[in-house]
């Protein structure tokens, strides 16, 4: 079940690409991502006002941690936009993947076997032909904000797995933290920024998706689940976010893609699926 419902969550995260990329006409990129959150805040508030309400204090800690590195995250990944391209911050982005294993290995002291090596490896060149299709990466400030982007991600990642262990039975207010955090880190870049936002009908449908669907539903999907599978399988799983994004651009926009970045997304695909089928033969072995 965790497998299966954060694969689903995947494919979600793979939709708000495209949205995004549509939205993004009409509006700001501080608007979307402060608006997307204020409205994950509201909604969480009106269903889960108990529970946040009882837990509010004994995970304020926690609760900011992953807040902090999820909202640097997004204004990281924002601000290097404005000096770099979206192949290479994608590129640079999906880099996480490859960082929060590493950070397991760091933190969480995962044993990291030769079959989890050759993932990454195959991933980290997947991802690579997937987004900037074999040209030559040179880093400019853009890309090193982005770099930071991928770093936080990465800690969002490794700290839900550690947090959600230790206050088990508390993720709600664990993931209600979050948003509040990005939405008050927001706030400053939205007031000091030019946005000429022309909002229309299509756009609030988007958002409310976005906010309800792929932040409240899925962040509490990833707080609930992720800590059954571990940290490095989890990551592996999030590595076909670029893949989902890449069919949905082509379902939604009508993209097209070069053979390149077609075997790129195959690597990125075999790499996950690989390392599944790793955990799930030493799982029974186990037993």
């Amino acid at each position: 079940m965790p497998l299966l419902l954060l694969s689903l969550l995947v494919v979600v995260w793979g939709t708000t690409f495209p949205i995004e990329k549509i939205m993004l006409e009409t509006i700001s990129p501080f608007s979307l991502n402060l608006f997307r959150f204020l409205i994950a805040d509201a909604v969480m508030l009106i269903i889960f006002f108990p529970s946040i309400r009882r837990d509010f204090l004994s995970v304020w800690k926690a609760g900011m941690l992953l807040g902090i590195s999820m909202g640097a995250g997004f204004v990281f990944q924002t601000w290097g936009l404005v000096y770099t391209t979206p192949a290479k911050s994608g590129f640079i982005t999906s880099m996480y993947v490859v960082f929060a294993s590493i950070l397991s290995f760091i933190f969480e002291k995962t044993r990291v076997n030769t079959h989890t090596i050759i993932a990454l490896i195959i991933a980290t060149f997947g991802i690579y032909m997937t987004e900037l299709s074999g040209r030559v990466f040179e880093m400019n400030f853009g890309d090193f904000l982005t770099f930071l982007c991928a770093i936080a991600f990465a800690f969002q990642v490794l700290l839900m797995t550690i947090f959600t262990k230790k206050y088990e039975g508390k993720e709600i207010t664990l993931t209600f933290y979050q948003f509040l955090v990005i939405t008050v880190v927001n706030l400053p870049f939205y007031a000091f920024s030019n946005h000429n936002d022309m909002w229309n009908l299509s756009d609030l449908i988007f958002i409310l998706y976005m906010a309800i669907i792929a932040s409240v539903v899925g962040i509490i999907i990833q707080a609930k689940y992720q800590k059954r599978i571990g940290t490095v399988p989890s990551s592996f799983i999030y590595a076909g976010e670029p893949v989902m994004a890449t069919v949905f651009s082509v379902l939604i926009l009508k993209s097209t893609f070069s053979q390149t970045e077609i075997i790129g997304f195959v690597m990125i695909t075999f790499a996950a699926i690989w390392v599944q089928i790793f955990n799930l033969s030493n799982s029974r072995k186990k037993l």
